[in-house]
């Protein structure tokens, strides 16, 4: 399967391809279990010193020394049935600790999802009850299935990825592999034998030796997946990790008794999440690129009126549409720089490894003037921001230092030099910004931009306003801002025109809101 990303927010649990947004997994999937872990802790008070009532993170970490003794033992044993039989060992433990029942250990129950692909789970689970073994195709279709448990692991594979693994002899209790399985990978059998069923799963336990990955059959089409790695995590004994990790896996909250699964709701509230952040942008990229075009208009006209020539009318008329497509493309621009430096493991600036870019050059130094009291006339009305953006928009189009970059360690001073590839992109081509490029914003109208789009939109009465994370942002989520704007123009406004809320309604008062005048 392939990983385009793996970012980890806990130690030992990689969100590859994006299974939930970095952004809602770091800022919000906290709260959003808080509720299940208080009603594990109530039951373990409840009930003290009953182990079955014992917080599930708990049990975890109770049962990590003996997973690392029945891990060791399989690396001295050469007898691959009997690794079979420590990794099923080491598994069971594990799903105990989970909250899965007996019958849901490892047992092995031949199940044909899709006829003629008979595959041995060790469970298959529905909300309402437990589907039995070899199940028939007419039973599948009442029950619809809700979690499948499927051992992965082959002996003898160990350094290999859980994927690439296929299926055995042992996986059939010494039996052979039904020719129409035989010879395919995991991530083969996953889409033709699991998720391509009529009736599949809506999640799937893939249990590897050190590695467990939770899919989704929506999610599964795009190589998304959530692994567990539980060397790093039953090592590190990491609160958080073993919290969220319980909550992911938990039994309950995979396969509820009934109604909706903890999974579904944490991917109903990232969907919400999702849409709340790029909403933010959306607004916030508007009222920048609105307040962008306001200067520009106001600098504009004076250019003309000084040149005497025509401003709103004639052969000189300013157009209200090429100038919003103009501030469209700068902070797009800021957009793409805030990305491309939150994210040094792409390589392409050298943000985590010049000190000289990022102090003299780098978007990330004007970040951290966001706040930053612009007490006096010359501090307001100074170029500072705008020599630097402009510097920075020309070193990403020309780029610099590729020519010396051999004789880079003959240069006294050289350490602190870099090399940067030009970008040929029409974003940052300045002849695509005729009117922009006569045009030097102040210094105020920049940092109000950059903390634009630095920080989010408080909601609600003392909430604080967070700092926007562009390395937690998904490519989903810009793109959605992206597409959003796509259609945005300006307009010569003619009169004041005032921006208000909805009427709330069932009777209750209008809320109105007088926005500032949006004269562009």
């Amino acid at each position: 399967m392939p990983v385009l990303e793996a970012v980890q927010t806990f130690s030992g649990i990689s969100n590859e391809n994006e299974f939930y947004s970095h952004h809602y997994l770091a800022e919000v999937f906290k709260s959003d279990i808080k509720d299940r872990l208080e009603v594990w802790d109530a039951a373990e008070q409840e009930h003290p010193g009953e182990e079955v009532h014992r917080a599930p993170h708990k049990r975890l970490l109770a049962w990590a020394p003996k997973w690392f003794v029945l891990r060791n033992q399989i690396e001295r044993t050469k007898d691959y049935a009997d690794r079979w039989a420590l990794f099923s060992q080491m598994q069971s433990g594990l799903l105990t600790a989970l909250g899965y029942v007996a019958s849901d250990l490892p047992t092995p129950k031949l199940v044909e999802l899709v006829a003629g692909h008979a595959l041995p789970l060790w469970s298959l689970l529905a909300k309402d009850e437990d589907l039995a073994v070899g199940v028939p195709q007419v039973s599948l279709s009442l029950h619809s299935p809700q979690l499948a448990i499927l051992p992965a692991y082959n002996p003898g594979l160990e350094s290999e990825d859980l994927l690439d693994h296929g299926l055995t002899s042992l996986h059939y209790s010494g039996g052979d592999v039904p020719a129409p399985l035989s010879n395919q990978t995991w991530a083969d059998l996953l889409s033709e034998a699991v998720f391509g069923a009529d009736v599949a799963p809506r999640y799937v336990l893939l249990l590897g030796l050190d590695h467990w990955l939770l899919l989704d059959r929506y999610k599964w089409p795009q190589n998304r997946a959530i692994r567990f790695d539980w060397t790093e995590i039953l090592d590190r004994k990491d609160p958080s990790t073993l919290q969220a990790t319980a909550a992911l896996l938990h039994r309950s909250s995979l396969v509820p008794g009934a109604g909706t699964s903890l999974l579904e709701s944490l991917d109903e509230n990232a969907h919400k999440h999702a849409f709340g952040v790029s909403e933010d942008l959306k607004h916030s990229l508007r009222d920048a690129i609105e307040l962008l075009g306001n200067e520009a208009t106001s600098q504009l006209r004076k250019q003309a009126a000084d040149s005497k020539k025509g401003f709103f009318s004639g052969k000189d008329q300013l157009d209200a549409s090429d100038l919003s497509l103009e501030c469209l493309r700068l902070v797009y621009r800021l957009l793409f720089m805030f990305y491309i430096e939150a994210r040094p493991e792409l390589g392409y600036v050298p943000i985590a490894k010049s000190e000289v870019y990022q102090k003299a050059y780098s978007l990330e130094s004007l970040r951290d003037l966001e706040l930053k009291n612009l007490s006096t006339p010359a501090a307001r009305e100074g170029t500072y921001f705008d020599k630097t953006l402009r510097r920075l928009f020309k070193l990403v189009a020309e780029g610099c230092g590729l020519t010396d970059q051999m004789n880079i360690h003959s240069v006294i001073g050289a350490k602190d030099t870099f090399a940067l590839a030009p970008l040929d992109s029409r974003l940052f081509d300045d002849s695509t910004m005729p009117l922009l490029s006569k045009v030097e914003f102040p210094n105020h109208i920049w940092q109000t931009v950059i903390r634009l789009l630095s920080l989010t939109r408080g909601r609600g009465r003392g909430q604080r306003r967070g700092r926007v994370s562009y390395q937690l942002l998904s490519i989903n989520q810009l793109g959605a801002v992206y597409e959003a704007l796509l259609s945005y123009r300006g307009f010569f406004a003619s009169e004041d025109l005032y921006e208000v809320k909805p009427g709330k309604k069932k009777g209750k008062a209008v809320d109105e809101d007088v926005g500032e005048d949006r004269d562009k």
